[in-house]
């Protein structure tokens, strides 16, 4: 008898806590939606810091939604100068005169808050979410929300949101051993406030660059479904797939390199494929810079590099997966 109260009362116990992790993961899901919506429609202004390794970078955001949409401008605060104003899916980056423009490099503060909640909630699936602890943010008092990736493959994160106006706050992205790689944290904030015309108004003069965000994407995308290749990635992370794939020439030797780009909507992985030249230096094996690891091999006289934001193993299992299906071409 007593023996059969024992396992019904574990029974109950390990229901009861299964439930409760349901209903906590629920209570976390629900959270990350009113963040991306809040994210795009509440008037901000504040100032919050990028920090990745020894680099620190300080930026303005002021943030207006209204019958239109969306409107937003970045001004960096340290560093070198430049100007960013998103009219929803239309960004210009304006860079002072006798700078060039850099169409490679990511936007100013790379969509901090409304972008990464967004590419976070299309990723879900690979992450398991739970409430946290409740902090003080920005003189805000937060609740914690824990995304813990389902395999080893990517990093976790780490998110802070105001209890009050479910803005996101602060992002830490973490390693499996809990180590914040990089961080996204607001100093100071002001939150539905009235925002005028003239603080949403660039005011830097000097060479800008202007591009649809939604178009770029579907470009990209639909122009990597109709190339084909001579090379093949037989391992990929669970959810990742094909977003771009490109040739370009590099200008300092002028080969030619493959690019393809890999992305679970939130992560991206970044292969390079170039045929190896005389005097041509190239990197073995891995390497790592702050949250980025690269690894590099060579495969039939080609040098491949494999870049991306996620763990070391992730880029390196990837690598040593591509081979050459087409030797001919």
């Amino acid at each position: 008898m007593r023996r059969l109260f024992r396992i019904l009362l574990s029974f109950c116990i390990l229901f009861f806590s299964i439930n409760i992790y349901a209903e906590t993961e629920t209570d976390a899901v629900k959270m990350l939606e009113r963040m991306g919506v809040v994210a795009k429609q509440l008037n901000y202004d504040g100032v919050f810091s990028y920090r990745a390794g020894k680099r620190l970078q300080s930026i303005r955001i002021i943030h207006r939604a209204d019958q239109q949409g969306e409107i937003e401008r970045l001004i960096s605060l340290n560093g070198e100068a430049r100007e960013v104003i998103r009219n929803n899916d239309m960004v210009t980056c304006i860079y002072p005169e006798g700078k060039s423009v850099q169409p490679n490099r990511r936007p100013l503060g790379r969509g901090f808050p409304t972008d990464l909640l967004s590419r976070l909630r299309s990723a879900t699936a690979y992450y398991q979410l739970t409430l946290g602890e409740e902090e003080r943010v920005a003189a805000h008092h937060t609740q914690a929300l824990i995304a813990v990736p389902i395999d080893n493959y990517r990093y976790g994160y780490r998110l802070w949101v105001d209890k009050d106006s479910q803005l996101l706050l602060q992002s830490d992205l973490v390693n499996e051993h809990g180590e914040v790689l990089e961080t996204f944290a607001f100093s100071a904030i002001e939150m539905g406030l009235h925002i005028p015309d003239v603080l949403l108004q660039p005011q830097m003069s000097g060479n800008a660059m202007t591009w649809n965000r939604a178009e770029q994407k579907m470009r990209s995308k639909m122009i990597a479904q109709k190339k084909s290749s001579s090379w093949q990635v037989t391992w990929l992370p669970e959810g990742f797939e094909l977003v771009v794939q490109q040739n370009r020439i590099k200008a300092k030797n002028g080969a030619s390199v493959e690019h393809k780009v890999y992305s679970d909507g939130l992560s991206s992985i970044s292969i390079f494929i170039e045929k190896i030249r005389a005097r041509h230096s190239h990197l073995h094996g891995g390497s790592k810079r702050g949250a980025v690891n690269a690894f590099g091999t060579i495969i039939n006289a080609h040098f491949v590099t494999v870049v991306g934001g996620v763990p070391a193993r992730t880029v390196e299992k990837m690598g040593n997966s591509i081979s050459l299906v087409n030797v001919g071409k």
